[in-house]
């Protein structure tokens, strides 16, 4: 697991298509999160997440998305 650190130098690093790339996904996250309602996969995907966390306060708060991404508003 990295740092906060590691992952903002690494992120530095990048090239410019790759920062490119990393941004857009990020934009995707977020839009993800707030309202659409997401897809079977993005909901499967999401709740295996929620499985495999072993952090509970971790599990919680992607149980807060998975329902989020559910209903497409924040019901959780």
């Amino acid at each position: 697991m990295s740092t906060v650190a590691e992952i903002e130098a690494a992120i530095e690093q990048m090239p410019p298509e790759d920062f490119r790339a990393l941004r857009d996904w990020m934009a995707g996250r977020e839009n993800s999160l707030s309202g659409r309602v997401w897809s079977p996969e993005e909901l499967e995907a999401g709740a295996q997440r929620m499985v495999d966390e072993p952090d509970p306060e971790k599990a919680r708060a992607l149980w807060s998305e998975v329902m989020n991404g559910f209903y497409g508003e924040e019901r959780a």
